[in-house]
């Protein structure tokens, strides 16, 4: 069997084995189980501390420095110094926290998956790929979380185009089991289960995107808006279908898309941030940069680096790099490594001293962002 027709498959034992097991077990957890006498337990793979790229170009390579205390290195054991890790997006010192916790804790599920999605910030996938060998079958736990089980299945497209066919199949498999799921639920508790059918259609169109294969990821997904979903997640699919679509050139059938999730509408006044957010991919694609009124109100950094790059297009690099710098200036959460690479080529654009223009911004950046920071947005 294909993996594109398991979207269509309904497994009778599966739901045989699920339907005795419904008045006993959370709705959440409605998971396969393999009859397995025990549930391996995991561990972690020993790694050497990561430490933090952007603090070894910024301090002086001293015996002073060396032996410093570095207040962000994952040293205290509390949840509560994991969670200002994530804040402050110190992937490394996360994962280096995450290691004495495992060790005493092998069977805390929501820490290995803090783990994994931190190592695949830092496109570690070699070591996810060993650790998720030493849980064994996965089929085996019943506890084990939603997430956790989608980061299995997508793992092997993050690795390279050579594994997209191998995390296609995981994908459909968990698609194929939550359809199952679905179909022996009563309505009442089918919420939790559609959410999470959208978010494996998610991955699943993220590869095809990949693969190029945007003619077999539309077909899914116009599946997936028949299956009578909520008017909600039928336009959220719509406007999923503009994007990837824009993405391959095809404006015509883009635009048909667009109106379709236009007409669920109730009202077409005081539209949503995604509607509008759309409008302006339009606007990009279609080059009406000097007619864009600026049609959202520009909160939030994405909102403005489409604004920064258009004014790009329009040859007003001045404007945009103001934008720019303005942007991370004002709030030091909006320091993001696209926005920091889209600085870093106006600035190759716009002069000569780009070299001291990206040192500058080093050290601006530095006091704000965490060790999880890639260099290569610094295009160095």
């Amino acid at each position: 069997m294909s993996s594109q027709s398991i979207w269509f498959a309904y497994d009778p034992n599966l739901a045989s084995s699920i339907r005795t097991r419904l008045t006993d077990t959370e709705t959440s957890d409605l998971w396969i189980l393999d009859n397995v006498t025990s549930t391996p337990s995991p561990h972690i793979i020993l790694d050497k501390y990561l430490g933090n790229p952007i603090q070894q170009i910024t301090t002086k390579k001293s015996s002073e420095h060396e032996n410093s205390y570095d207040p962000m290195r994952g040293d205290h054991q509390t949840i509560e110094s994991l969670n200002n890790f994530l804040r402050r997006q110190c992937w490394r010192s996360a994962v280096d926290w995450t290691i004495t916790y495992l060790i005493k804790y092998p069977q805390d599920y929501h820490i290995w998956f803090i783990r994994f999605a931190c190592l695949i910030k830092l496109r570690l996938f070699q070591t996810i790929e060993n650790e998720f060998e030493t849980f064994g079958n996965l089929n085996s736990y019943t506890k084990l979380p939603f997430c956790l089980r989608l980061l299995h299945a997508e793992l092997p497209i993050y690795m390279d185009s050579n594994h997209f066919h191998d995390g296609l199949d995981r994908l459909f498999r968990l698609l194929m089991i939550t359809n199952t799921i679905l179909s022996i639920l009563p309505k009442d508790q089918t919420q939790l289960w559609h959410k999470r059918r959208l978010r494996i259609l998610y991955s699943i169109a993220n590869c095809y995107v990949l693969m190029k294969r945007v003619d077999l990821i539309i077909s899914v997904i116009e599946n997936q808006i028949i299956k009578n979903e909520s008017i909600e997640q039928q336009i959220e699919l719509y406007l999923l279908i503009v994007r990837i679509l824009l993405q391959t050139g095809d404006d015509f059938n883009a635009q048909r898309a667009f109106d379709r999730a236009l007409n669920l509408l109730s009202s077409k006044e005081n539209l949503s941030k995604e509607f509008l957010s759309t409008k302006e991919l339009f606007s990009l694609f279609r080059n009406e940069f000097s007619s864009n009124k600026l049609i959202t109100s520009l909160q939030n950094p994405m909102e403005l680096n489409n604004h920064s790059v258009m004014l790009l297009y329009m040859s007003k690099m001045k404007e945009s790099l103001d934008l720019y710098e303005k942007l991370i200036r004002d709030n030091n959460e909006n320091i993001h490594e696209a926005i920091i690479y889209n600085m870093c080529t106006i600035y190759e654009l716009e002069s000569f001293r780009f070299t001291q223009k990206k040192h500058d911004l080093i050290d601006y950046i530095s006091k704000y962002i965490g060790d999880g920071f890639s260099l290569t947005a610094l295009k160095l």
